[in-house]
């Protein structure tokens, strides 16, 4: 069992200096959390967040750029969530590579965004359960990057401990808790709140991540 100490690691630079597309989305994720707590940037957000006019409007972009766009405002849990992001992402780089870490990462949004909306689509029509949040606010920005990176982690490292996570109020986590953890949370969101879109989402983004990060890149053979 091996254990790794996540702010430890981030101050002391280990991974070294992040990749430009790394770069980009930490600076997408945190530009959106702070301008969530900026009352005039709300129309602008609105327009890139998934909600029901993804398919009402249609917006069909909604569905890629929610993941995107950070959300939650200044708070301790949305600078938890986007430190755990940026530390995940730089570990799975490193391990598969950026391009894999590229399709991880967009494959699990678009897929989560998609396999959400259809799911609340099919309960709007049905008469499903109400919302008492926005729907889909569970999944919204970093939260959907998170489950992604985070289940890849725990596919890659499951015999791994790490420190200081936003899991269990900080406490040590086995990684290979990630996957029941973020899913058990995802279902009492859905009790607490009715979403039901945001709770496929996350499930959703479990799994693709976990399917990807327990896939070992193939190699190629020497002729």
């Amino acid at each position: 069992m091996f254990e790794r100490d996540l702010w430890h690691e981030l101050i002391s630079g280990g991974r070294g200096r992040p990749p430009r597309t790394l770069t980009i989305v930490m600076l997408l994720l945190v530009g959106g959390a702070v301008a969530d707590s900026i009352g005039s940037a709300l129309p602008v957000l609105e327009v890139l967040r998934l909600s029901t006019r993804a398919w009402t409007g249609p917006e069909p972009w909604r569905v890629v750029t929610y993941g995107l766009v950070g959300a939650g405002g200044l708070s301790m849990l949305t600078v938890l969530q986007l430190v755990a992001v940026y530390w995940f992402s730089m570990e799975l780089i490193t391990w598969i590579g950026l391009r894999r870490a590229r399709v991880l990462v967009l494959g699990g949004i678009v897929g989560s965004g998609v396999s959400a909306s259809l799911v609340q689509w099919l309960s709007d029509l049905a008469g499903g359960p109400g919302c008492d949040y926005a729907p889909f606010w569970l999944m919204q920005g970093q939260a959907v990057v998170l489950a992604i990176v985070m289940s890849a982690f725990a596919a890659h490292a499951r015999w791994t401990t790490v420190s200081d996570t936003t899991l269990l109020w900080g406490l040590p986590v086995p990684a290979r808790w990630f996957v029941p953890l973020q899913l058990g949370g995802a279902v009492l969101g859905f009790v607490a709140t009715g979403d039901l879109g945001g709770m496929v989402g996350i499930a959703v983004a479990v799994g693709w991540g976990y399917r990807l990060g327990a896939t070992r890149p193939r190699r190629r053979r020497l002729h």
